[in-house]
């Protein structure tokens, strides 16, 4: 009687590890089912968006309404000229026969493109300094003066607030926009920043300067005494 028990009880025990295991990997397989790669980008409209995949990946561009706007396979080149929210879907091929762990995404599932009906590109051609910046002074008192296109979808100015931080060994620098807030306009814009902070000597930095969708557009700075 006894051996039956122990018998049954140990029967029961299995059936129950059987059970759990079976529901960890169905648990394990349903969260890796769902738990989709995904990324998410802003860009102003007429500008290209780019992706690069290789040449067996599929993809397709739908609009906010859901209707494909483009398909095909390899890399990603489009420009949206209409703002608005777009979702690239990417479509990786497995073999699902595999047993090897590479055969997962190297790409995310989604990409969901947000298109700003705003657009404003920094030209670095006329950044100008009031003067050299010192390494190991302060730099307070110090103007950066650049120009900055500016243009919208619907012909709409746009107030601009962004000052820039660095980015670079031993750098502390970073810009205050002299107005507190700049109204854009169509067309060159003028836009003056002080300079706060510090630098050492022979650091080349990276002045991170903010456009009106809060994306950033760097600027190498080499020329440092």
């Amino acid at each position: 009687m006894i051996k039956q028990i122990s018998s049954l009880a140990f029967c029961k025990s299995m059936i129950l590890t059987l059970f759990l295991s079976v529901s960890s990997v169905f648990a394990q397989h349903n969260e890796n089912t769902n738990n989709k790669r995904e990324e998410s980008v802003t860009l102003s409209y007429g500008l290209p968006f780019s992706y690069s995949l290789d040449t067996y990946t599929g993809w397709d561009i739908k609009n906010d309404a859901g209707d494909v706007l483009s398909s095909g396979s390899g890399n990603i080149n489009e420009v949206f000229s209409k703002p608005g929210n777009y979702s690239v879907s990417i479509h990786e091929k497995h073999n699902h026969d595999s047993k090897s762990s590479c055969d997962h995404d190297q790409y995310p599932s989604k990409i969901s493109v947000k298109v700003s009906p705003l657009k404003m590109v920094f030209d670095f051609s006329s950044i100008q300094f009031s003067k050299k910046i010192e390494g190991g002074q302060p730099a307070e008192g110090i103007m950066v003066t650049v120009n900055a296109v500016y243009s919208s979808y619907n012909n709409t100015s746009a107030d601009y607030h962004h000052g820039f931080t660095t980015a670079g060994v031993g750098t502390s620098l970073s810009g205050r926009l002299n107005k507190d807030i700049v109204s854009l306009k169509n067309g060159v814009n003028k836009l003056e920043f002080s300079l706060e902070g510090s630098t050492t000597k022979g650091n080349n930095i990276m002045i991170e300067f903010k456009d009106i969708n809060d994306q950033v557009q760097p600027y190498t700075l080499t020329e440092k005494n």
